[in-house]
């Protein structure tokens, strides 16, 4: 699955550099972006699968850095890129890499057989046998919709609001680079953050506490181009950054934990599609 989740998106983003129409390029993109989402399921479902309860958070977290960090550099890329060359033809260097994580995932990932399957499920959260009401999952389903929906918005908006209020293409692409670069940093720090605060619960209810404060406070303050780029460069980097990398791991940890033998997969699904949750838009290019 893994590997189809990057030849399935190889594909369509080479498509895309041929798309003649609008309809086409939302098709391949939606294409892309579903067998994207494959890529995230499987790498959670692998982690998972071969992680210790103990060690849950240290390895979604260090997944999540690996994430992050790739952002990151496909942004400072694409910004780079699009200086010098055409949108087709970056698309096409992009289509080619995920065939090459295609065939890198089929040689070194390693396989989960009927052998070993027994051994990982006794460190498996869901194998240990945790009781856990419908109502709960449902509750944090509808609790992680609430707050995808809300980062949505706001990370859809921000850099486009960032431009309008008369920053450059280059203050903004500033702000959320730094941004991301804290999140890095927040990834690698977020299992003892974790620890310090008390657990999951009470991380996730913290971070989210900073992070709606900061926003708030951005908006309350962002009038002026100066303040935005003080606003930028301090609550955004604490919102989108350590908030954000604590909450997501923590609440993902507490999905995990609950989930049943059996229903990994599904589970993994339902909170891996929020990774789509910062692909930022940056206005860097002088097209948009």
């Amino acid at each position: 699955m893994l590997a189809l989740g990057f030849l399935g998106t190889a594909i369509f983003i080479l498509a895309l550099s041929y798309a003649p129409n609008v309809p086409q390029i939302a098709l391949y993109y939606a294409a892309s972006s579903l067998f994207s989402s494959a890529v995230g399921v499987s790498t959670s479902f692998i982690l998972v699968k071969s992680s210790s309860k103990l060690r849950l958070n240290e390895s979604y977290s260090m997944l999540n850095f690996i994430n992050s960090l790739g952002y990151l550099v496909g942004d400072v890329s694409a910004a780079v890129l699009s200086g010098f060359m055409d949108v087709k033809s970056i698309l096409l260097i992009m289509g080619l890499l995920p065939m090459v994580s295609s065939v890198w995932s089929l040689v070194s990932v390693p396989r989960i057989t009927n052998g070993n399957r027994k051994a990982m499920e006794r460190l498996l959260p869901g194998g240990r046998g945790l009781k856990v009401s419908p109502g709960e999952l449902v509750t944090l389903y509808l609790a992680l919709i609430i707050f995808y929906v809300s980062s949505g918005i706001f990370n859809t908006l921000y850099p486009y609001g960032l431009r309008v209020g008369g920053l450059s293409r280059t203050w903004v692409m500033t702000i959320i680079s730094v941004g991301m670069g804290i999140q890095i940093v927040g990834f690698m720090i977020t299992p003892r953050m974790i620890k310090v605060l008390g657990g999951n619960s009470r991380a996730s209810s913290r971070a989210l506490l900073l992070r709606g404060l900061s926003y708030f406070l951005i908006g309350l303050t962002s009038s002026t181009p100066e303040t935005m780029i003080i606003t930028g460069l301090t609550l955004y980097p604490l919102a989108a950054g350590i908030a954000f990398s604590t909450f997501y791991t923590a609440s993902s940890v507490i999905v995990f934990e609950r989930l049943s033998s059996g229903e990994e997969g599904r589970g993994l699904g339902a909170i891996t599609s929020s990774l789509a949750r910062h692909t930022w838009r940056v206005p860097w290019h002088p097209a948009t």
